[in-house]
Order: C-alpha cells, then sequence, then structure tokens
C-alpha cells in the first residue's frame, strides 16, 4: 500500500511539479500585493488624507471621472478601507467589456493620469499568470487540476510519512544528496501541509466553480452581451443611505452600478463586524437605481454555515486576516509546493540511477 501511495505521490510531483512552481512563486508576490502597489504606485495611491478629512459625496467624484473621460462608463467603485489610500474606479470604454482600473482621491476629486487596463497594472499581470496562466478558460481549468493535484499530494504526504514526528526535522548534511534531499522534502512538506490544503481546496474551488458557471451562461445564452451604462434616477449617496438604513452595522465596501441589463445598483460590503476571518464582500444588496426600492438581499448572518466557510476562503487564501505575521507565513507557504517539487524530484531520479 505504502508503495504504490509513494508512486502516485511521485507521478503527481513530476506531473504537477512545474506548474506548482509557477503557481506558488506568483502566490507568494500577490499576498503583498497591497504593499507592492503603494511602493510602485506611491504618487497615484496616496490620498490627500488629514485627521479631519471628508469624503467628497460619491455623486460628484463619479461626475467628475465622467467629466474626464467621456469615452469611458464607471461600472464600479471600491471604497478603499486604507483612509490614506485613494478609491478604485473600475472603467469600461463605451461599447466594450474590458475592465479598466482608475485611482480617485475621495477627499479632493484628484485623478491622477489615465485609466488603466487590469492587464496593464502589475498586479492585474501577476493575478492572469498565477490564476490563469495567460491562458483564459483552459488556464484557469490547468490552474484547478494543478490546485486538485496539490490537494492529492497533500493527503498522500500525510499517509506516506504520518510517523513523522520521529525525525521531522533532521536534516542529514553529511549523507548523500538523495538522503538530505529526502529529510527536506519531509520535513518542508509536513511542515506546510496545512497550508497546503488550504490553498489548495480555495483555489480549486474558486477555479471549478468560475467554470461551472460559464458553462451554464453559455449553455442559457449564445454570447455575452456587451452591457452599457443605465443612468440612475435617484442620488448615489440617497441609495447608499436607503442600503445602511436596512443594515445599520452594514459597511459597503464596493459598489457595481445598473445596466442596460440589470437596473439595479449593487452593494457588497460586510455586516459582520468586521471578523478579520470573513471576506468584505460577503454580504451584498441589489437596490432599484430608479425606484430606491430594495429588490433582492444576501444577508451573510443568515445564509448558513456553508456561506461562511466559502466567504472565509478569500482571507484564508490570501492570508491578510493576521496582518503582517500570516502574510509572511503565507508567503513562505507559496514558495513550499516549488522546494518540494526540486527535492521530489531529485528524490525520486535518485532513486531511478540507483535502481539502473
Amino acid at each position: 500500500m505504502k508503495k504504490r501511495l509513494w508512486q502516485i505521490h511521485s507521478w503527481l510531483g513530476l506531473i504537477c511539479g512545474l506548474g506548482l512552481i509557477l503557481i506558488g512563486l506568483t502566490g507568494s508576490v500577490l499576498v503583498f500585493h497591497k504593499e507592492i502597489n503603494a511602493t510602485v504606485y506611491s504618487e497615484t495611491n496616496r490620498a490627500d488624507f488629514t485627521p479631519d478629512a471628508t469624503h467628497i459625496p460619491l455623486d460628484q467624484q463619479i461626475a467628475k471621472v465622467r467629466s474626464a473621460f467621456p469615452d469611458f462608463w464607471v461600472s464600479g467603485w471600491l471604497l478603499n478601507r486604507d483612509p490614506e489610500s485613494r478609491d478604485i474606479a473600475y472603467m469600461k470604454p463605451l461599447g466594450t467589456d474590458d475592465w479598466h482600473k482608475l485611482r480617485v482621491d475621495q477627499y479632493t476629486g484628484k485623478i491622477p493620469g489615465q485609466p488603466l487596463g487590469y492587464q496593464d497594472t502589475l498586479q492585474g499581470w501577476f493575478v492572469d499568470l498565477h490564476y490563469k496562466l495567460f491562458a483564459d478558460h483552459i488556464g484557469m481549468a490547468i490552474t484547478a487540476l494543478l490546485a486538485l493535484g496539490l490537494i492529492a499530494l497533500s493527503v498522500t504526504g500525510i499517509w506516506i510519512y504520518r510517523s513523522f514526528w520521529k525525525n521531522l526535522f533532521r536534516l542529514r548534511f553529511g549523507k548523500s544528496l538523495r538522503i538530505f534531499c529526502s529529510d527536506l522534502h519531509k520535513a518542508i512538506g509536513i511542515a506546510s501541509i496545512p497550508l497546503n490544503l488550504i490553498l489548495g481546496v480555495t483555489g480549486a474551488y474558486w477555479n471549478i466553480a468560475h467554470l461551472i458557471h460559464e458553462i451554464e451562461e453559455h449553455a442559457h445564452e449564445e454570447e455575452h452581451p456587451i452591457l452599457m451604462p443605465l443612468e440612475s434616477s435617484l442620488p448615489i449617496d440617497q441609495l447608499i443611505s436607503t442600503a445602511t438604513s436596512e443594515w445599520p452595522v452594514f459597511r459597503i465596501n464596493y459598489i457595481y452600478f445598473p445596466t442596460d441589463h440589470d437596473p439595479n445598483i449593487y452593494f457588497y460590503g460586510s455586516n459582520h463586524f468586521d471578523s478579520p476571518f470573513l471576506s468584505p464582500y460577503g454580504s451584498w444588496m441589489g437596490v432599484d437605481a430608479n425606484t430606491g426600492e430594495i429588490a433582492i438581499k444576501n444577508d451573510l448572518r443568515e445564509t448558513g454555515l456553508w456561506s461562511l466557510i466559502v466567504d472565509s476562503f478569500e482571507p484564508f487564501h490570501f492570508g491578510d486576516f493576521g496582518g503582517l505575521f500570516t502574510k509572511i507565513i503565507w508567503c513562505f507557504a507559496g514558495l513550499a509546493p516549488g522546494i518540494l517539487a526540486i527535492s521530489g524530484s531529485l528524490i525520486y531520479f535518485s532513486r531511478r540511477r540507483k535502481k539502473a
């Protein structure tokens, strides 16, 4: 049994190794995407914040953006939690479905530069490589399989090294390369199994769920329509008041504006008192932009255990629930699959040469 599991474990490692190295390295970078953006785009990222600064009404900010870029329409708005970082307007050129980002100072209304295509940003480039391997849905399917492979490697590794506590951190430097690699592989593999399972399960779930959603949409529609903006009859700030009146503890973090296919404006946020183990977008509400009536809502506090588990995938996948400390741990966890792939390959080919 152990021999067969070792063979499965070895072949999975050889098949998934290169892909896991790539996904792990890009994931380690993305753990610090906020810090990297603040450094690389410091001039456009930093808001003119003072202790007594107040936000400009959102309607005025949107009007400024539309006036500055009449060939674009504002499709979404990220209300930045960090008071010293600017809000982000998500925009699309009219008649297209190409996402762009524009940072807007929520205190002064200043607009630096031009809207940037999402993939033209450093974060967008890494996300596309990490999530899709630059291959759209095919790449997404491949990364889902790699995530499932990481889960299988973790499970088989637990069984193979189930007596790990005996010599967990023993590294025999004076022996052969195969013995040293075996010790290193076992130590890193066992230590990283909990995080590998978390990253594998959350990554596989997101990609598979997205692919299923795309298949279902294509089954009902021949092609995705190009959405166009729908002007709201009511001020955005009034609609925000409607949402926060319904849920007094609701903190809005993202707004998706109405289109010609859906007259509702959607508010995504948290009404769980900012729990670090839940995402900032778990609860949402759709308000009719013309009548101001609540059309649909999803309160995470009332949707059951499974919804809470799925919502927790975001902080657990990115490791930002514990601040810098957990980010550093998650960064090293992203490097672990690469080290395991290299050490595992050396062990495998060393044993093959020994048998020969």
